[in-house]
């Protein structure tokens, strides 16, 4: 077979779509999942983000803020990515099909990149090599996460436009042209844009020239230089449009012990045991899981096996990538590749959400299929630079094999992604000691819970949350005597006592430690005044939520809370005044005004009540229920010319 024969090259092109689409496909009709809502649109009646709201009018202020920017935090820049999102939306709406979609697309794109890069790197390679890295690189299963999970675009595009510099880099090698080199900067320029593990390609372009190409000094300065230029101008870039300052991430510590952890020896050793893990998970890629954290991925020392292992197999391939790295040789420009693509998420330089990820290892998978695809032909004798004529039929079998198991694991797995509740009750079975996947679940159905009728049903949702709540609570008990100093989690643990068990004595004094970490944090502060209302101590819930008040705080459960208590004890004059901040706070939730209309109705004023009934009305105009109740309420307290003004208005508006 002669890969640089346009129509055999397109054969297999089309070949390398169809297969992705066969194993990826069944993505298509999932529903959102984990993370979704932080990237896109996953409940049209109430947009989670006002970005992607305004569609294609809402780019520009997504190229001057934060990827993730909420009032809790900042961080993150990858505009490039929340804009594919608002400009589906423009078109689509809310459709997680459509999302779904264009995460397919861009793998299959990336496979399809991926092959024309080979071809033109591995020019002087058996064909079967090429055409076997691709195959392996599609139907390895870790990669689910990254097509099945819409929020992790941001990893699909930025390896591909990464890849697509390596490409048009490779191209000016060929043709001298030196539009190539600026088409390169481009596509790395774009990746970055994405998420930042584009800049991997810096060091990635040049390792790729020296082992592939003859080296010409000016050339592989030109490389350096050209991807260091491009680092530049994108750091310069953000810093221009960024309007605000990045806020610190904050971690709990069932997310990544490792924010709380100051033992040095104790962060390698979860390092070793990481990329372990991660060895493991490309050898064996099952059970696979969406959160891996506290205690999936323990605190192992240096005397485990695993850690040992993991310590002696990576230094002694990082030796060997060294020691033949003069002879250009390819197994050692896989191994390269994998361990550029590893080192950032090792948990060595940084500390990323989760200890470990499968989208982490996305970057990495491709210079993992090198290697086994190097080993494959070696150990069926199959001549690496030769075309072989006679291929054994053993090497077909073996082959078949672990297509049949990958592509199954792949499919399955892809299954597993179809929403969010589906997801997690799947991973809590095969991960029971993930303390935070245990504590999503609980939310999740919590949620579930609060919404479904009484009966057998609610019951059984009830006994479902209660057990993996218990499961996180013993993980979060027994963590926070490990990391005292983590805030965040004696919070939560707090919030599960006295919203889940009803049990305010045990869950104050949590809160209690947890605000004298961080005596600032609203949240803890209105979940500890809680407590005492629980504790049938309501005149105490009522100084500490005035004292919240009196500060001016904008968490807004506190006036809603307040307003209840004086509601209880009828003082409607300091019920209005609650209810007049709450709206100061929240001017366009039409819900504050229902409220302050009430309490109006509630004092006997019912003219005051009815002017925010409308002004809540003219929020949602198109609340047909809102309108029914204050048309009903006004025709019962004869306000007949205001009823009859709103019935007209809406009669206008429905008229062609």
């Amino acid at each position: 077979m002669d890969l640089n024969n346009k129509i055999q090259r397109d054969k297999i092109l089309l070949l390398i779509l169809v297969l992705t689409f066969l194993l990826y496909g069944n993505t298509i009709k999932n529903k959102y999942a984990l993370d979704d809502n932080y990237v896109t649109i996953t409940n049209p009646d109430r947009p989670n983000n006002p970005k992607i709201e305004k569609g294609i009018r809402g780019i520009p202020k997504i190229f001057s803020s934060h990827y993730i920017d909420s009032k809790q935090q900042s961080f993150e820049y990858r505009p490039i990515v929340l804009a594919t999102f608002a400009i589906e939306y423009q078109f689509f709406g809310c459709n997680p099909h459509i999302n779904h979609f264009i995460n397919l697309l861009l793998y299959a794109l990336t496979n399809c990149i991926l092959f024309m890069l080979l071809i033109r790197v591995l020019k002087g390679y058996n064909y079967l090599f090429p055409i076997l890295i691709v195959l392996l690189f599609i139907i390895h299963p870790i990669h689910t996460e990254v097509v099945a999970n819409i929020k992790s675009r941001d990893e699909l595009l930025s390896f591909l436009f990464g890849m697509c510099s390596l490409l048009f880099a490779q191209k000016y090698i060929e043709s001298k042209n030196i539009k190539f080199i600026i088409i390169s900067m481009f596509f790395i320029f774009i990746g970055l844009l994405c998420k930042k593990t584009a800049i991997l390609f810096i060091p990635i372009i040049p390792l790729t020239y020296y082992f592939f190409n003859p080296i010409k000094t000016k050339q592989l300065i030109l490389f350096s230089l050209s991807t260091t230029i491009t680092f530049a101008s994108f750091s310069i870039l953000k810093k221009i449009l960024l309007t605000a300052e990045s806020g610190a991430r904050v971690f709990a510590f069932f997310e990544n012990p490792l924010f709380y952890e100051t033992n040095i020896l104790n962060k390698i050793s979860l390092a070793l045991y990481s990329i372990g893990y991660y060895i493991k998970l490309l050898v064996i890629p099952h059970p696979l899981c969406c959160y891996y954290g506290y205690n999936t991925i323990p605190l192992a020392k240096f005397t485990s096996p695993f850690v040992i292992i993991s310590f002696l197999f990576h230094i002694s391939i990082f030796i060997y990538a060294l020691i033949k790295i003069k002879e250009k040789n390819i197994l050692a420009f896989g191994i390269l590749f994998y361990l550029i693509g590893i080192f950032p998420f090792t948990n060595l330089l940084s500390v990323p959400t989760g200890i470990i990820a499968e989208r982490y290892i996305y970057f990495a998978t491709f210079g993992y299929c090198l290697c086994i695809a190097f080993f494959l032909l070696k150990f069926f004798k199959i001549d690496l630079k030769e075309q072989s004529k006679k291929i054994p039929p053993t090497f077909y079998l073996v082959l078949f094999i672990i297509f049949i198991f990958h592509s199954s694991i792949t499919i399955s797995r892809n299954a597993k992604w179809k929403d969010e509740m589906t997801l997690f009750k799947n991973d809590c079975k095969n991960f029971e000691n993930s303390c935070n996947l245990q504590y999503i679940t609980g939310n999740k159905l919590y949620l579930e819970m609060i919404n479904t009728p009484s009966g057998a049903k609610k019951d059984a949702l009830i006994t479902e949350m209660t057990s993996h709540f218990k499961r996180a609570l013993k993980l979060m008990e027994d963590g926070v005597k490990e990391y005292p100093k983590d805030y965040t989690t004696l919070n939560n643990i707090g919030t599960i006592y006295v919203n889940i068990f009803n049990d305010a004595k045990s869950a104050q004094p949590y809160f209690k430690k947890s605000l004298l970490l961080k005596p600032t944090d609203e949240v803890t502060q209105y979940n500890y005044a809680f407590c005492f209302e629980k504790k049938n101590l309501e005149d105490s819930a009522i100084i500490f939520y005035e004292k919240m008040i009196t500060n001016q705080t904008n968490y807004l459960p506190v006036y809603s809370q307040l307003r209840a208590l004086y509601l209880k004890k009828m003082d409607f004059d300091k019920t209005i005044e609650c209810d007049k901040k709450a709206v100061n706070i929240s001017q366009q939730d039409a819900r504050l005004y229902i409220n302050l209309g009430n309490s109006y109705i509630s004092n006997k004023d019912t003219l005051n009540g009815i002017i925010q009934f409308e002004k809540a009305l003219e929020l949602e105009p198109n609340n047909f229920q809102l309108k029914k109740q204050i048309i009903e309420f006004l025709d019962s307290a004869g306000f007949a010319e205001r009823s009859k003004n709103i019935k007209n208005a809406s009669l206008t508006k429905e008229a062609p």
